[in-house]
């Protein structure tokens, strides 16, 4: 009897080995109607034979490679391929980009063929991609080279000729693994989690950070990261921290309303969660948040509401602390009660929030910068200097309150006309990193 085979009807059409497959369940069908399908023909034994060797060609394309243009390294990176271990149907493929040799010190020990492995059989597309440990493959030069892979998966230069899940597109350091939906507020319209990528068996503990979506319905989501420029995650990952990305706190679609006290109840929830499963993973413990636009009033939030226990309590892993030990925060909003008088968002704070002269301390509630009574733990704050007036507006009235209170700060004016998007400079983007490691090491 033959070996069941996929049906090429339902597999990914534009596939080297579904088309061999196609061609084997054709031959043998062709033989059927012949009828000389009988165990003991030689005919059949032809037949059956050729069905085999068509058959076995799968296997060999399984991986194939791509050529890649670098930023970096300013010359054409070879990408393998790896298909899942086994051969799926037409559904969207996950894909882990997984990086080799690079310049920053591997901090994950186990092999890259355990790793690699495990990720095939869980139905990833991994495509590794070799700096063979070229001096810029680090941050702060590697984040160019990482935008620009999420860049050309979003215009479909990648891999076109896969059918790939958008969703789930990870960019994974040598030596790290990848752990999923890790749920950190178990509501029950819509469940909260994050997705962490971490050193597997780490030569010394490390530190985590963590960012909250900008893309409300799938965390990792890559057009989004894309659009925005942002690599603060995939960077830093290289540089050996684990990192997390969690859902936002408000469900899609977002409208620029960020209800309390439940967005403060769930991040910290996610930072409790984050601590709690790094203890199993061989992390440190310590755990600093990054925060880009609608990210950044939660990145600074859980900074000016340290020790509030109204805000506890809530969602998983209760016992454990949800403090953290510094913040990177970007262009984003952190306080209702100054903005321009302009500020296209007011008709829309009001109704909700009802006027600001008569609810004045609703509006109080919903800025993470109103809740800063005392000096805090240092941050870091960056901005592009072309974006929007109201962003450049609110990073002036918290660099203002940080100072009054006598808070430390190290603060960037990103040069680069590029609008609302994540930084890119090579002397911001390594001053950040330095940042963390001073405080997550």
């Amino acid at each position: 009897m033959a070996a069941p085979i996929h049906d090429p009807e339902k597999s990914g059409r534009g596939r080297p080995q579904f088309k061999t497959l196609r061609a084997a369940r054709r031959l043998w069908k062709y033989a059927e109607r012949l009828g000389v399908l009988q165990p003991s023909g030689a005919f059949a034994r032809r037949i059956w034979c050729a069905c085999l060797a068509l058959l076995a060609t799968v296997s060999l394309a399984s991986s194939a490679t791509e050529s890649w243009q670098s930023i970096v390294t300013s010359n054409v990176i070879e990408l393998k391929i790896l298909e899942p271990a086994i051969a799926q149907t037409n559904a969207a493929l996950p894909v882990v980009i997984y990086l080799q040799h690079l310049a920053a010190p591997r901090l994950g020990m186990e092999s890259d063929e355990a790793i690699i492995k495990d990720f095939r059989a869980d139905n990833y597309l991994v495509v590794t991609l070799d700096y063979a440990n070229h001096p810029k493959a680090r941050v702060p030069f590697i984040n160019r080279d990482l935008g620009k892979l999420r860049d050309d998966f979003r215009a479909k230069k990648l891999l076109p000729q896969y059918k790939l899940d958008d969703a789930h597109i990870y960019i994974v350091p040598e030596g790290c693994r990848l752990k999923r939906d890790v749920i950190f507020d178990r509501d029950a319209k819509r469940p909260l989690a994050m997705d962490l990528i971490y050193p597997s068996q780490p030569k010394q503990p490390v530190g985590a950070i963590i960012e909250f979506s900008c893309d409300n319905q799938n965390r990792f989501g890559n057009t989004s990261l894309s659009i925005c420029s942002d690599t603060i995650l995939d960077a830093e990952a290289t540089e050996g921290f684990a990192v997390a990305m969690a859902d936002h706190p408000v469900a899609p679609p977002y409208k620029g309303l960020d209800a309390m006290p439940d967005c403060a109840r769930r991040i910290k929830a996610a930072v409790r969660t984050l601590r709690a499963a790094g203890a199993k993973l061989g992390l440190n413990g310590k755990i600093a948040p990054v925060g880009f636009s609608r990210g950044s009033g939660m990145a600074l939030m859980l900074v000016t509401t340290e020790g509030m226990m109204e805000f506890e309590n809530y969602g998983e892993n209760r016992g454990t602390s949800s403090t953290v030990q510094g913040a990177v925060v970007m262009s984003g909003r952190f306080t209702y009660l100054d903005l321009l008088p302009d500020d296209h968002m007011i008709p829309r704070y009001e109704k909700v929030w009802g006027a600001r002269t008569n609810q004045l301390e609703i509006w109080r509630q919903h800025g993470a910068l109103d809740y800063l009574t005392n000096a805090t733990t240092q941050l870091f704050l960056t901005i592009n200097c072309s974006e929007a007036p109201d962003a450049l507006h609110q990073m002036t009235v918290l660099r203002k309150r940080l100072a009054e209170l006598g808070s430390d700060e190290t603060f960037f004016m990103d040069r680069e006309p590029r609008g609302h998007k994540v930084i890119l400079d090579p002397e911001i983007l390594g001053a950040m990193s330095s940042y963390l490691k001073q405080r997550l090491r």
